[in-house]
């Protein structure tokens, strides 16, 4: 393989990564999926890094996240 082949992929490697790392996150309508204002665990499972994230960011611990508590993780 040349070096200008090593260099596209390379090149294209980090685009494909570039574009992964800046997709923006869900918004939280579309995870309130029974629109009652607030993410169940059940419904963050909807997103593998929110049901990551969850448990530290539902800070009273009533096992829902509020808008302000999802605007935390958001960012």
């Amino acid at each position: 393989m040349s070096c200008n082949r090593y260099v596209a992929v390379a090149v294209g490697a980090l685009l494909v990564a570039g574009t992964a790392c800046g997709q923006s996150r869900p918004s939280f309508e579309s995870l309130d999926k029974n629109s009652d204002g607030l993410i169940s665990i059940q419904e963050a499972t909807a997103n593998d890094d929110l049901f990551v994230a969850f448990k530290e960011l539902d800070k009273d611990r009533d096992g829902n996240l509020t808008r302000e508590e999802y605007a935390a993780w958001n960012k």
